[in-house]
């Protein structure tokens, strides 16, 4: 019985050709999925820093008020809290409600001043929303008369 060796080659070939797109399209997608997370986390890093600093500013701006004048500095708390919405111009608005997204249409800036005699406690929190999760970043100090 005399075999075609030429049929049995090209059968191999067509496998390997078969197996090594196989093996190109899983590697493919684990570097995608790679990119794509590692977007992803940089995105939020970058989201979590701006947050951060628009904290620490509203800390500062808060500092400033109590320098101005520590009289009118305590009308921005009570004992039970006040909560200021503090938009990117640096504008304070007292509300009761959630503040709006008002910074870079991105960050929302909420200040809640409490009274403690003699100090004022002044807690920051800066949120925003990345698809359906919402994060923030708190900060606070208590503020003294010192002047």
């Amino acid at each position: 019985m005399i075999r075609n060796e030429s049929n049995r080659q090209q059968g191999q070939t067509m496998v390997e050709i078969i197996v090594a797109i196989g093996v190109v399209v899983l590697l493919a997608t684990g570097l995608i999925a790679g990119a794509t997370i590692t977007i992803k986390s940089a995105q939020f890093g970058k989201s979590k820093t701006l947050a951060a600093r628009y904290s620490q500013e509203a800390l500062e701006k808060a500092r400033s008020l109590r320098d101005s004048g520590w009289e009118s500095f305590v009308l921005y708390g009570s004992p039970s809290g006040k909560q200021w919405c503090l938009d990117k111009l640096g504008i304070w608005t007292e509300t009761s409600v959630s503040c709006p997204v008002n910074i870079d249409n991105f960050y929302t800036r909420s200040v809640i001043f409490v009274w403690q005699e003699p100090n004022m406690k002044v807690d920051v929190a800066t949120t925003w929303l990345d698809g359906t999760k919402i994060y923030r970043v708190d900060m606070g100090t208590i503020l003294t008369q010192w002047q």
